[in-house]
C-alpha cells in the first residue's frame, strides 16, 4: 500500500538461489549499463528485465546498474525520493522480483550494481523521525536538500547502523555485486571514521575475500580521497563518477556553454588532458563558480574513474530530457561513442545509448497534488537562467513531472534497435565492446 501503508515482513529463505558459484566481478573489469527499472522495458518491472539480459550479454557489458529501487511515493519516480531503504519498490515487483533478476543476471555472467541514496530521504512518507526522536537529521551540516543526515552527532550511531545495515542487506539477502553511492559530497561526517569507509569495510568483511563487491561514489568534488586506500588516509572505495569528460565532450560536439558547461572548453587539448588524468579539474578555479575545484588525479588508477557520454542525470536533468544523439550529427555521436568505449577509464552506458534511442528520459514523479504542484513549479523555475527558457511561456512547455505522459514518453522502444539508423549504432557498440 505504498509509503503510508503497513510494513511487510519478508522471509528470504524460501527463495532458491542458483548462483552458488558466483564470485562477482572486480570493479576494474566492469563495463556498466545504467538503467531505470520502470522505463527500461514496457513491463516496467524487475521480471520484465530478465528477457533483456541476453541483449546486455551480446552487447558486451559486464554489469547492469539499477537506479534506486527503495520504496518511493506513488508509482512513478526516478528513485531518489525513496524513504523505505530496505524495501524493493512494490511497483517494480518487490523482493521476489529483485531476487529473480539478480539470480538470472548471475546465470548469464552479469554483475548487478544498485544505486543507493544515503545523503537524503524523500519528501513524502519518511517516518524515520518518529522512531529516532528527531535525530535522523542534524542542523550542524547543510545539503542542497536541507538539514543533513546525522552521521556524526548525538544519536548518530543508530543512523550509521541504519545505512551500513542496509548495504549489508542488499549484499547478503539480494546478492548484489556493488553499490553506487549517490551524492557522496552531501554525506557529511566529521567523525574519526567516515561512515562510507566503515560501510565498505564491514560489507567486505561480511562477504569474505573471495567475493568481489564494488563501491562507486557519485561526487562532484573530484576528490581523490574517495578512492585512496584507508592506509593512505582515504575512504577505500573502488571508483568515482567523473563527469568532466562528459562535460568536455558535450561542449565539443553539442556546443553547450551555459551552467557548469561554462567551465569546459571542449577543445581537443582539454579532452585529451581529461582522458589522460581521469578528470580535468585538479584544483584550478572553475569559471562557473569562481572557486577552486578538484584534487590531483596523479597516481590514481584510470579504471577508478567512471566516465560516460550520457547518464540519467545528464539526460534527465535537461529541460526536455533529450539525449546526446538528439542534438548532434550521427558522425559526431559515433565518434564520442568510440572515444568512450576505447578509453582506459571504466565506461558507463545509459540505457538505449547503444542504439541511439529515440525516446527521451524526462523527470517524472507521482506525488500528492499539493507537493506535486510545487515539484512542477520548481522544475520549471530552475531553468529560467538558461537563455532558451528565459521566457515564462517557454518554460511552461517543459514537461510536467506529474503528468503520466511524461513517464510514458521516457520508456525505451526496443523494436527500433533492428531498424536503421539504430541498428548501425548498435553494431558499432557491439564491435567496440
Amino acid at each position: 500500500e505504498g509509503v503510508h501503508g503497513p510494513s511487510e515482513v519478508v522471509d528470504p529463505d524460501p527463495f532458491r538461489w542458483t548462483d552458488g558459484g558466483w564470485r562477482g566481478i572486480p570493479a576494474e573489469e566492469m563495463t556498466i549499463y545504467e538503467l531505470h527499472v520502470a522505463t527500461a522495458t514496457p513491463e516496467g518491472t524487475f521480471e520484465g528485465l530478465i528477457p533483456r539480459l541476453d541483449h546486455f550479454v551480446e552487447l558486451g557489458v559486464t554489469a547492469i546498474e539499477l537506479m534506486p529501487v527503495a520504496e518511493f511515493p506513488g508509482h512513478r519516480n526516478w528513485g531518489y525520493d525513496g524513504v523505505d531503504l530496505y524495501a524493493p519498490d512494490s511497483s517494480y515487483g518487490g523482493p521476489e522480483g529483485l531476487r529473480r533478476l539478480v539470480d538470472a543476471a548471475h546465470a548469464r555472467g552479469l554483475a548487478v550494481v544498485l544505486d543507493v541514496v544515503y545523503n537524503h530521504f524523500g519528501p513524502e512518507g519518511n517516518y524515520l523521525p518518529a522512531f529516532t526522536s528527531g535525530r535522523i537529521f542534524t542542523e550542524r551540516h547543510k545539503t542542497p536538500w536541507g538539514a543533513a543526515v546525522n552521521y556524526d552527532g548525538e544519536g548518530s550511531a543508530a543512523v550509521r547502523e541504519l545505512v551500513i545495515g542496509n548495504a549489508l542487506h542488499w549484499a547478503r539477502e539480494y546478492h548484489v555485486d556493488g553499490l553506487r553511492l549517490d551524492a557522496t559530497h552531501a554525506i557529511i561526517d566529521d567523525s574519526p571514521v567516515h561512515v562510507l569507509a566503515e560501510l565498505a569495510e564491514r560489507v567486505r568483511a561480511a562477504l569474505g575475500p573471495e567475493r568481489h563487491f564494488a563501491f562507486f561514489a557519485e561526487d562532484e568534488r573530484n576528490e581523490r580521497a574517495l578512492v585512496l586506500p584507508r592506509a593512505e588516509g582515504g575512504l577505500g572505495l573502488d571508483g568515482v563518477w567523473a563527469d568532466d569528460l562528459h562535460h568536455q565532450l558535450r561542449a565539443m560536439v553539442a556546443g553547450d556553454r551555459e551552467g557548469y558547461f561554462a567551465s569546459f572548453s571542449g577543445s581537443a587539448e582539454d579532452v585529451a588532458r581529461t582522458l589522460r588524468n581521469g578528470w580535468f579539474y585538479e584544483g584550478q578555479r572553475s569559471p562557473h563558480t569562481g572557486e577552486e575545484r578538484g584534487t590531483p588525479a596523479e597516481g590514481l588508477p584510470l579504471p577508478a574513474f567512471v566516465v560516460c557520454i550520457q547518464n540519467h542525470d545528464q539526460v534527465g536533468n535537461r529541460a526536455m530530457g533529450d539525449r546526446l544523439n538528439h542534438g548532434v550529427s550521427p558522425a559526431a555521436y559515433r565518434a564520442v561513442s568510440a572515444l568512450l568505449l576505447l578509453a582506459p577509464e571504466t565506461p558507463l552506458l545509459w540505457m538505449g545509448q547503444e542504439w541511439a534511442a529515440s525516446s527521451p528520459f524526462q523527470y517524472f514523479t507521482d506525488h500528492p497534488e499539493e507537493l506535486g504542484r510545487l515539484v512542477t513549479e520548481g522544475r520549471r523555475e530552475e531553468f529560467k537562467h538558461f537563455s532558451a527558457f528565459a521566457d515564462p511561456e517557454t518554460r511552461e512547455r517543459i514537461p510536467d513531472p506529474q503528468d503520466p505522459e511524461t513517464f510514458r514518453r521516457s520508456t525505451l522502444v526496443w523494436e527500433e534497435r533492428e531498424r536503421p539508423p539504430h541498428a548501425g549504432v548498435l553494431a558499432l557498440y557491439r564491435e567496440l565492446l
